[in-house]
């Protein structure tokens, strides 16, 4: 009698821990379903194709970090950490532990390492949707960039653009002439307009440098070399390109350790299954006849 009692005290807490292993198991097939919840809609808007080609990357990026999204992600890597540190616990007190011994904490380790994996799986999927549309919003960048370039590759809007070269010519000149004029005219003392006309010169010449070092006038460049806002639209798309394959990776990654945690779970149903009892009998989790029939004596 005292075997059948154990047994079914056994028995019991086997199916609740089965009933853990399943619903763990269960759960890791989530994440692409949760994934619906975050979003995030960019734009290639005319406001983000007049920028600077420089400053498009950062443009995106500041939106997305103002995005729903990005407040998901960034709850699922504090959620990650702290899951990970708890797993890091648990297998600290399960060091050099025998396999037949803290049953109970083994299936909470299995629960809490299926738990942290979904989290893991969901951030991927999140990331990945991430970098789709901002893939996306590259090229629709790239699209319009190239076609301002082939409208102002227009013959007459070429002409404009040289007359207007032409004209910016002759008043540099023109404004040299009347600067040696002023300034070297042999008097003995200049006059105040002389001397007001040079200042403000020098001022221009200042602001005009200023602007041309400005962070926002500035040509994009890649590797220190300058290249068309066309061209660098071009390098981040490559980036992007580039960021899918480690996401791939990391997908792959997460489902070999998908495959390990149901291992253990499975490991620990075999154990459940034929559990050696402290008098030695071996028990399993199938009802036979003689364990049964002291129930009806």
């Amino acid at each position: 009698m005292n075997l059948l009692l154990l047994f079914i005290k056994r028995l019991k807490r086997q199916k609740r821990i089965a009933i853990s292993i399943l619903l763990c198991l269960y759960w890791m097939q989530m994440p692409q379903a949760l994934a619906q919840d975050a979003d995030w809609q960019p734009v290639a808007s005319e406001t983000l194709i007049k920028l600077p080609a420089n400053l498009i990357e950062k443009r995106i990026q500041q939106d997305f970090d103002m995005s729903p999204l990005a407040s998901e992600l960034l709850q699922l890597e504090n959620e990650i950490a702290s899951k990970g540190d708890k797993i890091v616990a648990l297998q600290t007190i399960l060091t050099d532990v025998p396999e037949q011994e803290m049953i109970e904490e083994r299936v909470s380790l299995v629960q809490l390492k299926s738990s942290y994996l979904d989290d893991m799986q969901l951030s991927q999927v999140l990331r990945q949707q991430a970098l789709n549309k901002k893939q996306s919003v590259y090229e629709d960048v790239l699209q319009q960039l190239l076609y301002q370039t082939n409208s102002s590759a227009n013959v007459d809007m070429q002409a404009i653009r040289k007359r207007q070269e032409a004209a910016k010519k002759r008043m540099e000149k023109v404004i040299a002439q009347v600067d040696e004029t002023l300034l070297n005219q042999g008097l003995d003392s200049r006059s105040p307009y002389a001397d007001e006309f040079a200042a403000n010169l020098d001022k221009i010449e200042r602001l005009k440098s200023a602007i041309a070092k400005h962070k926002s006038s500035m040509a994009p460049t890649i590797d220190g070399v300058e290249v068309s806002a066309q061209e660098y639209v071009r390098q981040l798309l490559m980036q992007a390109a580039s960021d899918q394959s480690l996401l791939d990776q990391e997908a792959l990654m997460i489902s070999y350790m998908a495959k390990l945690v149901a291992l253990d779970a499975q490991s620990i149903e075999f154990a459940l299954a034929y559990e050696e009892t402290d008098e030695g009998a071996v028990i399993n989790n199938f009802t036979k006849p003689s364990q049964a029939a002291d129930l009806f004596l």
